[in-house]
């Protein structure tokens, strides 16, 4: 299991980088930061289908999204909660699901 420590500014930009380069770095509206990832999908039900897919990946790594819905436009946000901020473990999560997208 990865070491659940938060990540700096610039140990983030490189593990995205080598990792999920595709994932872009957010901040929510208490200044903690998060990766975020958007799909767009062309059907509502597509859309719920690609949810599906990444809640069982999720499951499977005990390791869960936020996961934020509008209408065809699903985002897809990790950051690690108890450590207010962005860990190995949510890059690593958002390089296994890439392939759903």
């Amino acid at each position: 299991m990865v070491d659940k420590i938060a990540l700096n500014e610039q140990e983030l930009q490189e593990k995205l980088k080598d990792m999920a380069p595709e994932w872009k770095v957010g901040e929510n509206e208490k200044g903690v930061p998060f990766i975020q990832r958007v799909h767009h999908a062309s059907k509502f039900m597509e859309g719920i289908d690609f949810v599906s897919k990444v809640a069982e990946a999720a499951e499977k790594n005990n390791h869960h999204p936020d996961i934020i819905i509008n209408y065809k436009r699903i985002s897809i946000r990790y950051w690690t909660h108890t450590v207010s901020g962005v860990t190995l473990a949510d890059v690593q999560m958002a390089q296994k699901i890439n392939p759903l997208f």
